[in-house]
């Protein structure tokens, strides 16, 4: 029985023996055939503006084999991947929306302005990296890229490893603007000009007003009197000093364009204008009344050094309100009487109200005789 036993043994095992005789060992140096490769699994990464993320695409290496030998009978096809808008830190200009879609996020930039691309790769090393500006053919990339012609414009860029596998193409897009803002002052009360001067009320403020049709003003920068410089925070300058004053500034816009720097001079004038009334023929004083003769004419003149003088009021004997002096006053009726007169400069300046009273005497005396006895 135990003789039986081990011949099936010695039999099963001559049996396994004959079946392996089949399978190709693996070489002693530890290589496959190509036509016995593994097949190979790449991982690529696509990015767009909101998120990463990974892919896995797999190359697959079909073989056939005839009379012993191994062979490819497929290649690997690869599909250019569609470009994705992504919108990276800005360190210039500023977003705004694009006026080709109404909704893209967009980056305000100058003609100074130059992008520069960064890539890596943590396997096989990056081989290139290409850009194209608008609808323009793929460039390599060497330089920072810079555009000059204004308005909205995209850059799509890409790079590729040193194996073939292609990033996702990312694009930017950006309006060029090149023009800076314009900036002037507006003042709450009109100037008077005379020659190269204008001249301005103390109670005048000043208002700084930038203008920009593209990226938007960013900022207006201004300094009085060579203080030091400051932003403008939207609230009106006062110059209540009288005097000379200046006040230089400009306006940067959203894009980086810096405006000329321009200078507002003003001549602030606080001072009052002076009045004064003239009598044609001197007073007679008699007791505590002054006395004009009927044919005295009363003159009116005012006096201003700065701005000069816009106009001269005056009103008599107690009217409600002042009127334009137009010419020499005279007066036809016997009784006390008032002038009173004042002057107003060119800025708005009032002059004290000067006043005068007098009587007038237009009636002749009448004499009589009479006969004296003796």
């Amino acid at each position: 029985m135990k003789n039986i036993i081990k011949l099936f043994l010695m039999l099963t095992f001559t049996i396994a023996l004959v079946a392996q005789s089949g399978i190709k060992p693996l070489p002693s140096d530890g290589k496959m055939d190509k036509a016995e490769k593994a097949i190979e699994t790449i991982p690529t990464t696509s990015v767009d503006s909101t998120k990463t993320e990974s892919k896995t695409t797999t190359t697959t290496t079909t073989t056939t084999t005839s009379t012993g030998s191994a062979t490819d009978s497929g290649k690997a096809t690869s599909t250019e991947p569609k470009a994705t808008t992504t919108q990276p830190p800005a360190t210039t200009g500023s977003r705004a929306i694009d006026p080709n879609t109404g909704n893209t996020p967009a980056l305000f930039i100058n003609s100074k302005t130059a992008f520069e691309l960064v890539t890596g790769d943590d396997l096989s090393g990056v081989d290139y990296i290409e850009y194209k500006i608008n609808d323009g053919e793929y460039s390599r990339y060497t330089v920072p890229i810079s555009l000059s012609k204004e308005g909205p414009a995209t850059i799509t860029y890409k790079a590729t490893d040193k194996v073939g596998n292609k990033e996702l193409a990312k694009v930017i897009n950006l309006i060029v603007d090149d023009t800076a803002p314009m900036v002037s002052v507006k003042s709450s009360e009109p100037l008077f000009v005379n020659g190269n001067t204008q001249y301005s009320s103390p109670k005048n403020t000043y208002q700084l007003i930038a203008e920009d049709k593209s990226s938007g003003v960013k900022q207006i920068v201004y300094s009085v009197d060579n203080e030091p410089k400051q932003d403008y925070k939207n609230e009106p300058l006062k110059l209540e000093k009288p005097g000379f004053h200046v006040i230089n500034f400009y306006a940067v816009d959203n894009a980086g364009n810096v405006s000329q720097e321009n200078s507002y001079i003003v001549n602030v004038d606080g001072i009052k204008p002076t009045v004064d009334i003239k009598e044609s023929i001197p007073y007679i004083v008699l007791g505590n009344k002054v006395y004009a003769k009927k044919e005295t004419v009363f003159t009116i003149t005012a006096a201003d050094g700065q701005s000069g003088i816009k106009q001269i009021l005056v009103k008599t004997d107690g009217a409600s309100d002042f009127v334009p002096y137009v010419e020499p006053l005279t007066f036809g009726t016997s009784g006390e009487h008032v002038i009173e007169a004042k002057a107003i400069d060119n800025v708005g300046n009032e002059s004290d109200i000067k006043k005068i009273v007098f009587s007038n005497d237009i009636k002749a005396p009448s004499t009589v005789i009479k006969a004296v006895s003796n």
